[in-house]
């Protein structure tokens, strides 16, 4: 287990012998433009989910894309999946990277800034004291540390496989496993 797989981005390169047309036509067959929302109308739990509408919404501009799944649920970890389609010795190549909202990201990694810096304090604090003795609520830092590596982690790659997933099977490709 590497740190890459903690943490939730994802770098990828899929390859179809579909024609880089035929890909950009599956795509737009799947992805509906993304839908300006009034706030006013929008329920607590976002735009209901119409049976008709595609499964992933986005923009598709020229060979490059940027797409998000349509869920009638709330995570803010649902992964932007950004790519570029590239024809490359006769097949065609979908690069893809994949991560949250830049607002989760950044509240993430604040939230684990501080949880960290509180951490480090407190085992400065029981080296530099000898003759304290161990006290359980001193582990809830160290305890909210695991908690929210898992709480950012955990719902953003089941939802990036779901995508991947998606892509694999719409472009009739494979992964390309890069040294």
């Amino acid at each position: 287990m590497n740190l890459k797989s903690l943490l939730p981005f994802e770098r990828y390169t899929l390859v179809t012998t579909l024609k880089e047309e035929e890909v950009m036509r599956r795509l737009e067959a799947n992805v509906s433009p993304k839908k300006s929302i009034s706030l006013l109308v929008v329920s607590r739990y976002g735009p209901k989910k119409d049976p008709a509408d595609k499964p992933y919404t986005g923009a598709i501009t020229g060979p490059c894309f940027e797409i998000m799944r349509v869920i009638n649920y709330r995570n803010s970890f649902l992964p932007i999946v950004k790519g570029e389609v590239i024809h490359f010795l006769g097949k065609t190549e979908i690069k893809v990277k994949s991560s949250p909202h830049i607002a989760v990201l950044v509240f993430s990694a604040f939230w684990m800034s501080v949880v960290l810096l509180i951490c480090v304090a407190m085992l400065l604090a029981a080296i530099g004291d000898h003759s304290a003795k161990f006290d359980p609520a001193g582990l809830t830092p160290f305890g909210m540390l695991v908690f929210g590596s898992l709480l950012f982690t955990i719902p953003y790659k089941i939802e990036a496989k779901k995508t991947k997933q998606f892509l694999l099977d719409l472009l009739d490709s494979e992964e390309v496993k890069e040294a």
